[in-house]
């Protein structure tokens, strides 16, 4: 190396030095990266979660892992994107707390979302069931849920648009299957 530097020109030499630097700036760029998971590689979870390379399955776990852990950005106690008029009774922080919340009633809603106060989030069919309706706009449009003729189509928030996307079809056929299989703790 020290024989190379000796004929190297003093503007290749800084060139070279540049370069050298600017490939440990870019490894610790990329180590930095893979540390905070922008570039983990994928690795098969053990409940067939959107990792396992075989899509989301119709359990409780993979459908937290896959889609309803986003909820907690706003249905959670302090979540960055609660405000005062979003439904108050769903918390997401945890797949457990998700899921126990899930079994109660929409509570809290305001302005033209309170016909849906007192709706069950599982319902006795998937077509029933709250928590469908605001993730898939088939069954908002056909929601109707006896004793509550004023949650429907106008009145039940469109909750993919806060949370910033749209679930996939994959999701919201296991989520379908799950709520028809009676909403088990799985």
């Amino acid at each position: 190396m020290k024989q190379v530097m000796q004929v190297m020109t003093k503007p290749m030499v800084s060139a070279f030095v540049r370069s050298r630097k600017l490939r440990k700036l870019a490894m610790a760029l990329a180590l930095s990266a893979m540390a905070f998971g922008a570039c983990a590689p994928a690795e098969e979870t053990p409940d067939g979660g959107p990792d396992s390379g075989g899509g989301v399955q119709a359990t409780f776990t993979s459908l937290y892992g896959d889609y309803f852990a986003s909820c907690k950005q706003c249905h959670a106690p302090g979540a960055p994107g609660r405000t005062s008029d979003i439904e108050q009774s769903l918390d997401f922080s945890s797949k457990a707390m998700a899921y126990t919340t899930l079994k109660g009633m929409a509570a809290g809603l305001t302005g033209n979302h309170t016909g849906c106060n007192g709706a069950k989030f599982i319902g006795t069919t998937a077509a029933t069931s709250l928590v469908l309706a605001v993730i898939d706009q088939p069954t908002r449009q056909a929601f109707d849920l006896a004793g509550f003729p004023n949650c429907d189509v106008d009145s039940i928030t469109d909750a993919t648009v806060k949370a910033g996307k749209q679930p996939s079809a994959a999701f919201v056929a296991a989520l379908k299957t799950w709520l028809g299989a009676g909403a088990p703790n799985n």
